[in-house]
């Protein structure tokens, strides 16, 4: 079985840091987007599947319409009888009741709701167009539909936010109560008006409100399964995991990445050509449904390259880690020795794990398998 990502790429309006692929949004445009997305789905035709994200972008600025059709082909295209978790990202301003409800009709079982900020004025500075009474209405109506696993995302690291600030959002978004928090530093990504306008951040501060929410989260019953996620016990999120342990999943839509029968693959981002090229597919493709005219890049993934992966994915996973059979080579048993030596990573029988006070230095830790 194969996990599912489906992305949808449009938005009310960009967010000043984010550099995801994503356009305004457009009815019309977005009407032969789903369209698209069917016939590309198609190619997949009876494939069976046991988790599905639908991300973006904003998946939540579609029209009841527009969602109503693209998940009831879903539902006539793949086989989901053995489908455990089903997530939908939504942002505050663009969730009503009668969209969860068809969501909740469909089998959506986790909802990915934005928050980000928790001040108005940290929304505003992120370029974000709800305010935090929004946030609350719209997480108030899902709890009401009945939806019992709902993460939270958050930013930290924000310019001029201190310390103490971030200790007291962080509390506040605890009162939601959510059964999974996903928090990420503020990035500033080339081509973003952060990066045009030269907004700086500071990694120190960063680093002390990552060891923060590390102390908050774990005294309020959280688990720390991933370097920027944190579940109630049992709460971890499946598809995603299933990322960090490198396991295959089909991706549709424009700018949506898949890995299948050792290809890992990027689709076309941009969009009129996506819908373009998906109106001429015609029956089920070769390669599990894999079509090469949608790829953008593509890349084999051979044995060595694919321990390679696993070390640098599993090692995000601090309880699960990498299988110790992967480090086989001369040049990463090396490494690793040097990294158990200095405990930058530690083993747990056939597990390496990375040691917790080094998750803020992950990236120089894993470049060193590269």
């Amino acid at each position: 079985m194969l996990g599912l990502y489906i992305h949808i790429p449009f938005c009310k309006q960009k967010c000043y840091y984010c550099d995801f692929f994503s356009v305004k949004y457009d009815v019309v445009l977005v009407n032969k987007y789903v369209d698209a997305l069917i016939k590309h789905a198609s190619q997949f035709r009876n494939q069976k599947i046991n988790s599905i994200y639908i991300g973006g972008g904003t998946p939540s600025v579609l029209s009841l319409r527009q969602l109503e059709k693209l998940l009831q082909a879903l539902n006539n295209i793949f086989d989901l009888s053995e489908v455990c978790e089903f997530t939908f990202e939504l942002n505050p301003e663009s969730t009503s009741r009668e969209k969860l409800c068809l969501l909740k009709n469909f089998g959506v079982n986790r909802l990915s709701i934005g928050l980000q900020a928790v001040e108005d004025k940290s929304l505003k500075f992120l370029g974000r167009i709800h305010d935090s009474q929004t946030f609350c209405s719209a997480y108030d109506i899902a709890r009401k539909e009945s939806f019992d696993n709902i993460n939270i995302d958050l930013m930290y690291g924000l310019s001029n936010q201190t310390v103490k600030e971030w200790e007291r959002d962080l509390k506040r978004v605890l009162l939601f109560n959510s059964e999974h928090l996903s928090l990420y530093p503020l990035s500033i990504e080339e081509g973003t008006p952060f990066y045009l306008n030269s907004v700086t951040i500071n990694d120190n501060i960063q680093r002390d409100m990552y060891d923060k929410a590390v102390e908050v989260l774990a005294s309020n019953g959280y688990v720390h399964y991933e370097i920027s996620n944190w579940a109630k016990r049992g709460r971890e999120s499946f598809h995603n995991s299933n990322y960090w342990r490198n396991f295959e999943y089909i991706g549709l839509g424009a700018g949506a990445a898949g890995y299948l029968i050792k290809i890992r693959y990027k689709n076309i981002d941009d969009i009129e050509k996506y819908i373009a090229v998906c109106s001429l597919l015609k029956g089920v493709q070769s390669r599990c449904g894999n079509v090469s005219s949608l790829e953008m890049e593509s890349e084999y993934i051979g044995d060595e390259l694919y321990k390679t992966e696993k070390i640098m994915l599993g090692l995000r996973l601090l309880n699960e880690g990498a299988d110790v059979n992967c480090f086989n080579s001369l040049e990463r048993q090396t490494v690793l020795l040097e990294c158990l030596k200095d405990k930058t990573l530690e083993q747990n029988n056939d597990a390496i794990k990375l040691s917790k006070e080094f998750i803020f230095v992950f990236n120089q830790i894993v470049l060193k398998f590269m």
